[in-house]
């Protein structure tokens, strides 16, 4: 919707003033790259800050309940404070690289000052084959982070 916006703004004068077309797409052109570049500034910062929200993942039954062991711990590491974290959390045999389970579509909306820890408790996935917790290896393979 925003580029037919954009060329009607910049057609209609260049229909109305055909002499002034070099200005007019010179002005469009140099508009568009100035907001292409800002945006692509403002991503990278972000990725950057969203790359120091760390999630350490483990089995815990001693934190968490018997019903709930996997222990999720969310630390915010970067200089914004944090709106949610949203994450998957993969299952995998110590020794293997196949996952046989996951969790997934997990989310953390506690907003978190720079610095702040969260920590949440899950349930084990359905694991195939079945296989014992201390022969468990935790990763967060997805993330996405809302900063406020």
């Amino acid at each position: 919707m925003a580029w037919l916006i954009a060329a009607i703004v910049f057609l209609i004068p260049l229909i109305f003033f055909p002499r002034a077309a070099a200005y007019i797409l010179l002005a469009a052109v140099l508009l568009l790259g100035g907001w292409a570049f800002y945006e692509s500034v403002s991503n990278s910062w972000t990725l950057a800050e969203a790359e120091k929200v760390t999630i350490a993942v483990g089995f815990n039954p001693a934190t968490c309940p018997m019903a709930t062991p996997v222990l999720a711990r969310v630390s915010n590491g970067s200089k914004w404070p944090v709106r949610t974290v949203r994450f998957d959390i993969a299952v995998k045999r110590r020794g293997y690289s196949n996952e046989i389970g996951r969790l997934s579509h997990l989310l953390d909306d506690e907003a978190m000052p720079p610095g702040g820890l969260s920590h949440y408790c899950y349930a084990l996935p359905v694991l195939i084959p079945p296989v014992k917790p201390e022969e468990l290896e935790f990763t967060v393979p997805v993330k996405f982070v809302t900063f406020q």
